[in-house]
């Protein structure tokens, strides 16, 4: 392999690495890390593809992992209705230019973010309802905006829910999330299959590494880490509608 393909490809493989051991160690951020450089590299359509396959590998590794510490009657509420907020996402996508719509629904997750933050340690009773929003935030923009995360994680920080149950719980939201949007794409990434190779082998590493390190993070500043993912996720999704808008 030449030096010019040598060096994009390192770098996937870095940027997966990277979004792998996050996404094992804290339970989320592995399309947040990677996909702003597998779009860079690959292109905006492929780049996506990479970031749902590689994305729906992850969580279903991590799931396998974690399947013990899955809340499985939050999942049943969770899970459903993030397939269901794919759908008025999609609707929204093909209706509204993609700039002012990634801008609104950017601002009103930021929001929701920092309104969970002034609750400063209290949290609101758990019920279906809130589940039911988080789940339809967390598919809606993950079309819109192409981060499923901060909608859950806006649910788990308002309702106390436990970190190790919520990272268990959203490996099984992103596999579905992740494999809708690959059934809604009907395509499948054309790399070449040194770059698979490359690319699995890095995703795995990431995955041993983040298994070594998860269980030496307290799990409220793995939180916390999860807070500072999702709000980085919903922030970088504004800045590219501003950009858009521009």
């Amino acid at each position: 392999m030449t030096g010019p393909l040598l060096l994009p490809l390192l770098g996937l493989a870095v940027t997966v690495l990277v979004g792998a051991l996050a996404q094992r160690s804290t339970g989320m951020g592995f399309a947040l890390l990677s996909a702003p450089f597998l779009v860079l590299v690959l292109g905006p359509f492929e780049g996506i593809l990479v970031t749902n396959l590689c994305g729906a590998l992850s969580s279903a590794l991590n799931l396998a992992a974690q399947r013990h510490d899955v809340d499985w009657p939050r999942a049943a509420v969770l899970v459903p209705m993030g397939v269901v907020g794919v759908i008025p996402g999609a609707v929204a996508v093909s209706l509204i230019p993609e700039a002012p719509l990634m801008v609104a629904v950017s601002a009103v997750v930021i929001a929701g973010l920092a309104l969970t933050l002034l609750l400063r340690g209290r949290t609101l009773p758990r019920s279906q309802s809130l589940g039911a929003v988080g789940g339809l935030a967390s598919g809606f923009m993950n079309v819109t905006a192409g981060v499923g995360g901060p909608g859950v994680v806006i649910y788990a920080r308002a309702t106390g829910w436990p970190h190790r149950q919520f990272a268990a719980t959203a490996q099984l939201q992103f596999l579905v999330l992740s494999i809708v949007s690959l059934l809604a794409k009907r395509a499948l990434p054309t790399l070449p299959p040194v770059s698979w190779a490359v690319l699995v082998l890095a995703l795995l590493t990431g995955t041993i590494v983040g298994s070594w390190l998860g269980p030496r993070i307290p799990p409220e500043r793995a939180m916390r880490i999860v807070m500072v993912l999702a709000v980085a996720g919903s922030l970088l999704a504004l800045v590219r509608g501003l950009v858009l808008l521009g």
